[in-house]
């Protein structure tokens, strides 16, 4: 437990970024953390792109909300917290040190994430929220009806609400793309300090 503590000792920053980038735990909760980002970029996606024929979701805008938020949260902390230890290495690394394939991939997943993200807003994205009352009552809130007070409307204007919503958390996608890469990174640089150290 000293050898840990002495890590974090002011001025053994090099020694910081040594041991994070070498550590087991931390290369399975790099990888961890980068399949919560492809998770959420790929669900949010699909999620958008189902409801654009025909205004079904297969998770509804809380739903996805949710999902984001226990994804996200955890991901992005350790992410931020790894950057930092690494922030030597960080600062020097670019796409151009990956493989042709994984650039290719990222290329590839970005140009998709902006597709989605734009013909979601293209074809109707708005904020606000959905509830089922018994009877069944479908209502919505949302700025562009009574203020956001709380209005009932027909199913097919439920549904095409709903829908809205989910397009618009389409931007889920740049937070997942974002957190995979960052973690893809962190594992690249691992691999190049183990090389480096052998």
């Amino acid at each position: 437990m000293g050898d840990l503590e002495s890590l974090f000792e002011p001025g053994n920053e090099f020694t910081q970024s040594q041991w994070r980038l070498r550590s087991r735990s931390c290369a399975v909760t790099d990888m961890i953390g980068a399949a919560a980002g492809i998770s959420l970029y790929a669900v949010a996606g699909i999620d958008s792109v189902v409801s654009w024929p025909s205004n079904q979701v297969l998770l509804s805008d809380p739903s996805l909300s949710t999902l984001a938020g226990v994804l996200l949260i955890p991901t992005w902390v350790w992410l931020l917290f790894s950057m930092g230890m690494v922030s030597r290495q960080t600062q020097s690394w670019s796409l151009s040190r990956m493989s042709a394939r994984s650039r290719t991939c990222f290329v590839a997943a970005a140009v998709v994430c902006v597709a989605v993200v734009a013909g979601g807003f293209v074809l109707g994205a708005a904020k606000g929220a959905v509830r089922i009352l018994p009877g069944p009552r479908y209502q919505v809130s949302t700025l562009d009806i009574n203020h956001s007070a709380w209005t009932t409307v027909p199913l097919s204007q439920f549904h095409l609400w709903q829908a809205s919503f989910v397009r618009e958390d389409g931007f889920f996608m740049v937070f997942g793309l974002v957190a995979a890469t960052g973690f893809i990174a962190l594992l690249h640089l691992r691999r190049e300090s183990t090389h480096a150290s052998r």
